[in-house]
């Protein structure tokens, strides 16, 4: 899994001093602390090894006995543990005493993506003020579950049904994206995973660059079923405004075809890379807004996806620090956000996502979406017009006309499929036209006006469509 090269001291701090390479073990090097409680080096030791490996209330312990430079170790501890206004009295009490030479090595950051060196001190106020104001907005969800998956790969974990769209990996991508177009668009490398819609006819990518930067592309299927040369939507200095990052990732497009997830970097960050939301206009995306906590940590969240016909929500993170390892939580996704009040006692411990238990409904039954998540297939990247995924209330998702019972609901079924294709042949044709805008022909912006017109109002007439056919089978 990439990482953004430049916020490697969002974890490892250049303020902390050189260890040799003999460093103690965590268990020796606590030891040592505490049979020499004046010993700041030692103490020192002791606090940075308890706060890489995330034990860091113990490690603020010994960086209280570490001299001035342990007030920013604990400062960057807090940070992690949510307490920002603890991070920020240690902060100052750190700046208030730093030395010149302390100084110097603070200056040794490089925190923006043109290379430009910072004061580390800078960069951890921003994030500390990021994070408090972020966690006055913690969304009140309910999160069902969760897994440790291998980092590598862990896209292939999340399951959605067919009409959310996909996951692709490497090997997808490159049966679509051709060396000619990666050359065109000044990419080296594919990343992975992309996301393929529903029908299998549009799919949206990302490539990096020799710099270190990456950009997120768009690739469209013609009707003939080859495709077509793909275009740039974005790169961070593109959609941001600015070049204080370098990174976007992990797309993720809603069944609107308008609203896209991803992650990014740079100074709306609150960690290494958090996950933003933009929607598209007539010709391009807007400006992103992260999405804020629970969702996004002091480390890196990577993907957030809605599967609208499970009813499920998916966001991956590496906030739990497993070795090689990322967490996937899935959750109930809410049409309108609904954050907890300011003054929650543990909200701090919510937007860790401490336990998930504490976001459960008392008496609330989640085994039916359990069991609507469980009956999803594996993915299909391009699906026959004879397959589908059709949820029941019940829990069950239907795959196919011979697995309805009732005859009625068979014939209302057929009916819904045949406006379904419908409506996905008119969205096909607007990803198309919209590709057509974005490369500057502007002569057909009324018509994609009017297209997306006709989707809404198509919209209704499958919710309709899909009701009767629920009616008729239960």
């Amino acid at each position: 899994m990439r990482q953004v090269l430049y916020y490697l001291a969002a974890v490892i701090s250049l303020s902390a001093l050189n260890v040799a390479a003999d460093t103690p073990s965590l268990n020796e090097a606590v030891e040592a602390a505490r049979k020499a409680p004046k010993n700041q080096a030692l103490n020192r030791v002791a606090a940075d090894l308890l706060k890489d490996a995330g034990r860091y209330a113990e490690s603020i312990t010994y960086y209280m006995k570490s001299g001035n430079s342990g007030n920013l170790g604990a400062a960057e501890a807090s940070y992690y543990m949510y307490d920002f206004e603890g991070a920020r009295d240690y902060l100052d009490k750190y700046l208030a005493k730093r030395s010149k030479a302390e100084a110097e090595r603070d200056n040794k950051f490089v925190g923006t993506a043109s290379g430009e060196m910072t004061d580390w001190t800078d960069f951890l106020s921003t994030r500390i003020s990021l994070g408090r104001s972020m966690l006055d907005r913690v969304e009140n969800i309910e999160i069902i579950d969760s897994i440790n998956v291998p980092a590598d790969g862990f896209f292939e974990f999340v399951r959605l049904a067919g009409s959310a769209g996909s996951l692709v990996g490497m090997e997808e991508i490159e049966k679509i994206v051709s060396r000619e177009d990666m050359a065109a668009l000044g990419v080296n490398d594919i990343m992975q995973p992309g996301f393929v819609t529903e029908r299998g006819d549009e799919m949206i990518w990302v490539g990096s660059d020799s710099a270190g930067n990456s950009v997120m592309i768009e690739s469209y299927r013609l009707a003939d079923g080859s495709w077509d040369k793909s275009v740039k939507l974005f790169d961070y200095s593109g959609i941001f405004g600015n070049n204080v990052g370098s990174w976007v990732d992990y797309p993720f497009l809603l069944n609107d075809g308008v609203t896209l997830y991803f992650a990014s970097d740079g100074d709306e960050s609150l960690g290494q890379l958090d996950i933003f939301m933009t929607r598209r206009d007539e010709n391009e995306f807007l400006q992103p807004s992260n999405i804020g906590m629970p969702y996004n940590s002091p480390f890196n969240d990577y993907l957030y996806a809605v599967d609208e016909e499970t009813g499920a929500g998916w966001w991956v993170t590496d906030r739990n620090r497993v070795p090689d390892s990322v967490t996937i939580y899935t959750f109930i996704p809410k049409e309108i956000r609904e954050n907890y009040p300011v003054d929650t006692p543990d909200l701090a411990s919510r937007a860790r996502v401490s336990s998930i238990a504490d976001t459960w409904q008392e008496g609330k039954d989640y085994d039916r979406l359990r069991r609507s998540i469980a009956s999803v297939g594996e993915r299909r990247t391009v699906r026959s017009a004879e397959e589908f995924d059709f949820q029941l209330p019940d829990g069950r998702v239907l795959h196919r006309i011979s697995d309805f019972h009732a005859p009625m609901a068979r014939t209302a079924m057929k009916n819904y499929l045949k406006e379904k294709a419908h409506a996905d042949s008119l969205r096909s044709r607007l990803a198309a036209m919209r590709a057509d805008y974005a490369r500057g022909d502007h002569k057909q912006a009324s018509e994609i006006l009017r297209l997306e017109k006709s989707i809404e109002q198509l919209s209704v007439t499958l919710r309709s469509l899909a009701n009767e056919v629920i009616t008729l089978e239960m």
